[in-house]
């Protein structure tokens, strides 16, 4: 019995066609969605920069809703999924000194890192620490939300 060379090659040839296709379509199909989601936050942080010149610092918060928190020289800005303002505080009023101690008065937390966001119906200080997640109010510090670390 005599091999066949030529068919062998091309049997081999077809199983790296087919193995570069699958890991191709792979590759596709896992970062595909996640290159839309990342375009549409592109989108959005576009709009607010295109409609409120000299905003900064765009973060964006998901909580009960999803909301973009940018800052300009004077003001701090929350914006809702269209990127259109929602609530807007003066800059001067933002104290994350203040809202440290507080945390760490109440709840007795170390390794406090503090940012903005939006709760169930206001802007507050979401908090991640030792002791979990803590979202403050913006303006009398009371608190909105609390996810003890472990409790998820």
């Amino acid at each position: 019995m005599k091999i066949n060379y030529k068919s062998i090659l091309i049997t081999v040839l077809l199983l790296i066609v087919l193995g570069v296709m699958f890991f191709v379509e792979t590759g596709m199909f896992i970062s595909g969605p996640q290159r839309k989601y990342e375009d549409d936050i592109r989108k959005i942080e576009t709009t607010i920069m295109k409609n409120y010149r000299g905003i900064k610092n765009i973060q964006r918060h998901v909580f009960y809703y999803t909301v973009y928190v940018g800052e300009n020289d004077k003001n701090i800005v929350w914006f809702n999924e269209l990127g259109e303002d929602i609530v807007t505080r003066k800059l001067k009023t933002k104290d994350f000194e203040k809202v440290e101690r507080t945390v760490e008065e109440r709840y007795h937390a170390k390794h406090i890192e503090v940012s903005l966001g939006y709760g169930y119906d206001n802007p507050v200080y979401v908090v991640e620490c030792d002791k979990g997640l803590i979202l403050l109010d913006y303006d009398t510090l009371k608190e909105v939300y609390y996810l003890k670390d472990g409790d998820v």
